[in-house]
């Protein structure tokens, strides 16, 4: 048998002292091997913990050591010193006051630059102004000194012919004297010469049987007509630009209005030179005399057809 280990048998007659007068024979944990948790210890002890195991005797009698831990007993570790958090923000400070700083510099030196060029565009425009006024001027002096070639003059037109009717210019016909028109009278077949200077007042109306305008015009001239007592005034019509392969056949178109004036077939565009015709459909107004009292290019409504024969009818 082996002899009693003397530090044994001291160590159990400790702990039996201590656990003398214990009802139920449980063992008294020493105080010092337990935590104090504190709401600031949680992570202090969980660190402290993976680190530092608890002191525990073996056989031997020897105790291993252990690390304490380098914060106090019921505290959590230290926070950072207070100059160490606040370095960062001071250095973002100062970075974002030098960037705010540089960027009005820049706009600075942006609007001195759009200054100057406003500056230089002014004078550039200024200078642009003066060369069109000089420009200007000029042309006004050669227009006035020059003669109107633009359209042939009056006196060089035949007898008889009235000049191309120009709705953006004073109108050079009138006053002039129409020279009388020839052509094929359609609903007849003969040849019919009108004299405008025969002492009768003439409304003429010149149209082309393709023209729209004409189609919406011809019928209600057509319906007008009849209903007026016209002594001494006289409706005449003349067709002409006569194309076949263009849409409303001439032929047909007639023969189902039935006008109710007389129509002169215009075959080789002669009539419609005399008269001026730049459009459709055209009208001239001629005195008893043959002068021309009025030119005009497009749709008419009736109640104007009706307010030149009423002044034509005033006229002595």
């Amino acid at each position: 048998m082996r002899p009693a280990n003397p530090w044994f048998a001291s160590r159990t007659e400790r702990l039996r002292r201590r656990t003398k007068g214990n009802a139920s024979g449980a063992l008294r944990v020493p105080i010092g091997w337990a935590y104090r948790l504190g709401a600031d210890s949680l992570q202090a002890m969980d660190d402290t913990t993976a680190s530092s195991p608890r002191p525990a005797d073996d056989v031997g009698g020897r105790a291993e050591a252990s690390t304490a831990p380098s914060h106090p007993v019921g505290r959590g570790t230290p926070a950072a010193s207070p100059s160490r958090r606040s370095s960062p923000m001071v250095i973002t400070s100062v970075v974002g006051i030098v960037v705010l700083v540089a960027m009005q510099l820049v706009v600075l030196v942006g609007l001195n630059g759009i200054d100057r060029r406003v500056d230089d565009l002014s004078g550039d425009v200024a200078a642009l102004e003066a060369s069109v006024s000089e420009q200007i001027a000029g042309i006004e002096a050669r227009a006035s000194a020059a003669p109107d070639t633009a359209r042939p003059p009056t006196a060089a037109l035949p007898a008889g012919y009235l000049p191309l009717y120009d709705p953006q210019s004073p109108d050079g016909a009138l006053g002039m004297q129409l020279g009388p028109l020839s052509g094929r009278e359609y609903y007849s077949g003969t040849e019919l010469t009108v004299d405008p200077a025969d002492g009768t007042r003439r409304i003429w109306l010149v149209w082309a049987h393709w023209c729209p305008y004409c189609q919406q015009e011809l019928p209600e001239v057509s319906a007008w007509y009849p209903t007026q007592d016209l002594d001494g005034l006289e409706v005449v019509s003349v067709t002409t630009s006569i194309d076949p392969d263009r849409g409303n056949p001439l032929e047909p178109y007639l023969d189902g209005l039935a006008l109710p004036f007389p129509v002169l077939v215009d075959s080789d565009l002669t009539m419609a030179r005399r008269l001026g015709v730049s459009a459709f459909p055209f009208w001239v107004v001629t005195d008893g005399d043959g002068t021309v009292l009025l030119r005009t290019a497009g749709l008419l409504p009736i109640e104007q057809v009706q307010a030149i024969a009423d002044r034509l009818a005033q006229m002595p």
